[in-house]
């Protein structure tokens, strides 16, 4: 079985960038929304840049207009966009179309297990989903048991709540199921917002590459 990958989200310090690096999670993720206390701003440009070339660095997005996001994504040289908005189908062809080898990742609100049970129905096409809980930011986890009604052909990664404290069971339900290929951890492995315990970190890892 091919393990998991790991995304870390919500970065915007440079030294906490560099460090969180050093730890070669598969992906690292910037805020590019402006409301959001993790918002990376342009003061991230020089440490996203030089990350190690195996941390694909992802923009997360809210209904931004494709242009600008394109611009951003070559302004920071990012190899994945998260959105978080009300993208449809014909916002995620156009972002295809205009950017052919950038990965995009389409954010769920999970509040049921209707919402995801109904995944298989939707028109995205996106490279990858990722499962968060409805509550969204908040670090709690929803019903991890619904991700058995998952039948859509798209992978997901699951976020929402993941903290060291439950990891063993978030792996445990992500593991159960083929669709997933990952897990992102944010809120519940912070000091601040935007601050990542490096420790707690290291051993999130640690765990998942057992």
């Amino acid at each position: 079985m091919e393990r998991l990958r790991v995304k870390v989200c919500g970065m915007r310090d440079g030294a906490n960038i560099r460090a969180i690096g050093d730890l070669l999670p598969d992906y690292m993720g910037f805020i590019f929304v402006p409301s959001s206390p993790r918002y990376a701003g342009h003061k991230i440009i020089p440490e996203a840049r030089t990350l190690p070339a195996s941390v694909t660095r992802v923009g997360v997005f809210r209904n931004a207009p494709v242009n600008e996001l394109s611009n951003t994504v070559e302004r920071y040289t990012l190899g994945a966009a998260q959105l978080h908005g009300d993208e449809d189908a014909g916002y995620v062809r156009e972002l295809r179309q205009r950017l052919p080898s950038l990965l995009i990742i389409k954010a769920i609100q999970v509040t049921s297990v209707q919402d995801i049970a109904a995944l298989s129905a939707r028109q995205e096409s996106p490279d990858l989903y990722l499962l968060d809980s409805g509550a969204g930011g908040t670090g709690l986890p929803f019903e991890w048991a619904w991700l058995a009604a998952y039948t859509a052909s798209v992978p997901f990664l699951l976020a929402g709540g993941i903290a060291l404290s439950n990891i063993d069971e978030a792996l445990t339900a992500a593991r159960r199921h083929t669709a997933c290929v990952g897990i992102d951890i944010n809120s519940r492995f912070e000091t601040s917002p935007g601050i990542k315990n490096v420790e707690e970190i290291r051993g999130a890892l640690t765990k998942v590459r057992i």
